[in-house]
């Protein structure tokens, strides 16, 4: 992994915010109890001057309605994956995983051909 996992976050956590339209200190003050407090710590992940542990991390997600998962995904594809996973009900989410499972089994099958 090139990029770091606190850049990562970083860039995850405030693509979120952006997404769902919350300022460093709305999001501080769903987090926190004392918003100024909270957009500080907020923008401190933001630029990777501190790390949230990962209670932190899973109050950040789910105040900005996004799988924890979200906010660790490596990929920009993934992360996407990850949002619409979410929106999906159980019988939906099952399927897009059977095909998805089928696809990569498929991938292996060429890979150990060639």
């Amino acid at each position: 992994m090139s990029t770091s996992v606190a850049a990562i976050f970083a860039k995850r956590l405030k693509a979120a915010r952006t997404l769902r339209g919350l300022s460093q200190r709305a999001l501080g003050g769903l987090v926190s109890d004392d918003k100024a407090n909270g957009s500080v710590r907020i923008n401190r992940y933001e630029q990777q001057v501190n790390r949230a542990d990962m209670d932190t991390a899973a109050a950040l997600a789910e105040a900005l309605n996004v799988p924890l998962a979200y906010l660790f995904a490596e990929d920009d594809d993934q992360a996407d994956m990850l949002l619409a996973f979410a929106k999906l009900t159980k019988t939906e989410r099952s399927k897009l995983l059977n095909q998805a499972k089928r696809l990569a089994a498929g991938k292996r099958g060429t890979a150990n051909k060639a």
